[in-house]
């Protein structure tokens, strides 16, 4: 019989072998230098007794949401296909901004069913992500997919005439999604 308690892997996971991957926003993705796998919580309940309260196990899980910084180029190509998703999600000046966003997911399988089954057209908004993380080889082991993605917060672009040295624009985002889902690759 094995023993399952060994591990067998024994080099330690870099902070610094990933990429991240947008089907929605591939200017992005290009330009990544940080990304953060999101935590998770499962809910708990409370049960009272007459001693003592003692808790028992939720059935809900919340997650914390994705974030990213990327560099941005100098047309600001990358910085506005995001602006663009989210200005098409929240406040269009016209039809045609929110048509454009919701034909702007490029992943069928993003597309959020109701509960009788049928797509709504609103599945346009959302889209999915891939994490891929490799191993001290640079080989991919871990592909870590984020399904129905839709961005909350892009930041601001600060530009000033006293700077006295360059230092390239970097944005900040946040996306929130349904779920994560862990992929080993062999």
């Amino acid at each position: 019989m094995a023993d399952t308690s060994q591990p067998t892997v024994f080099d330690y996971a870099s902070p610094t072998t990933w990429r991240i991957k947008f089907a929605r926003i591939p200017k992005v993705e290009w330009f990544c230098t940080n990304v953060n796998l999101p935590g998770i919580t499962l809910g708990e309940a409370q049960y009272p007794t007459p001693m003592m309260d003692t808790y028992l196990t939720g059935d809900k899980l919340t997650f914390e949401t994705l974030n990213i910084t990327f560099l941005v180029d100098e047309e600001l190509q990358n910085y506005r296909q995001l602006w663009d998703w989210m200005v098409g999600i929240g406040a269009p000046k016209k039809h045609s901004q929110f048509s454009a966003a919701l034909t702007g997911g490029s992943n069928p399988t993003s597309q959020m069913p109701t509960s009788d089954g049928t797509t709504p057209s609103e599945s346009g908004l959302y889209d999915d992500a891939t994490l891929i993380v490799y191993n001290s080889k640079n080989i991919a082991k871990v592909n870590i997919h984020f399904k129905q993605m839709f961005p909350t917060s892009l930041s601001g672009l600060a530009y000033a005439q006293d700077a006295t040295d360059v230092d390239y624009f970097r944005a900040d985002a946040s996306f929130r999604f349904m779920y994560y889902e862990f992929e080993t690759s062999t």
